[in-house]
């Protein structure tokens, strides 16, 4: 039987276009809360977003679901969603799953190298260098550094994790500035250099101890910016 039979065109397209309304919400949500806009204990209510949005509340309470599920606010029944508080047990968390994730996947890098994700590499980490680029472009270029390499490796689960836990590691920096000093300090840029220049070398080994190093080293200044 046809999947599609039972629901006309337009119904299709209706469909189609929630989804689109409720990732653009999502989206937004999500960068609000990654940058900081949107503070650790913010109140979040689908009134209150809709109407910001000029949308109804479906997109908005399916974009807060998924919020609620990528740990980034918590329900409160009748009240609304408030923005999770960072804790030093989630950084932690964060960062054992990066170490396990990682490093493998820079090793794959460095056996499926290409000329295309090496440019974008070289352009990713010339921007986190580049002190008259803007800072928030600066800390973007840090995670996204980490996607590529991820990338590379063509495992959607992975990737799908990864999003997340970049996300979370992001968040600090923007609410500590002990962690922007890091994210833009001659220690990160030369641990980045290292494990590109492994990945170029077509080297996997030294490409998974250099991102296992890296992952310590971050976590160890990111833990020094709670106190």
């Amino acid at each position: 039987m046809d999947a599609n039979m039972g629901h006309s065109p337009r119904e299709a397209d209706a469909n189609a276009g929630d989804l689109s309304v409720t990732q653009r919400v999502l989206e937004e949500l999500r960068t609000e809360i990654v940058t900081a806009q949107l503070a650790p204990g913010s109140v979040i209510r689908e009134a209150d977003v809709a109407a910001r949005f000029r949308v109804s509340k479906t997109p908005v309470r399916e974009a807060l679901q998924r919020l609620l599920a990528e740990d980034f606010v918590m329900v409160f029944p009748r009240r609304g969603y408030m923005v999770k508080p960072v804790g030093i047990t989630d950084l932690q968390n964060v960062m054992a799953l990066r170490s396990y994730i990682e490093p493998p996947l820079a090793a794959i890098a460095a056996k499926r190298r290409s000329s295309e994700v090496l440019e974008q590499l070289e352009a990713s980490l010339a921007l986190q260098r580049d002190g008259s680029a803007e800072l928030t472009d600066r800390l973007a270029a840090a995670p996204e550094f980490h996607r590529l390499i991820a990338a590379v490796a063509r495992n959607e689960r992975a990737n799908g994790l990864l999003r997340t836990y970049f996300d979370e590691t992001s968040r600090m920096h923007f609410l500590f500035p002990e962690a922007v000093e890091h994210i833009t300090s001659e220690t990160e840029f030369a641990a980045h250099r290292e494990i590109l220049d492994a990945i170029i070398a077509g080297d996997a080994e030294r490409a998974s101890a250099a991102m296992a190093e890296h992952l310590t080293e971050s976590n160890e200044a990111l833990l020094r910016s709670f106190y």
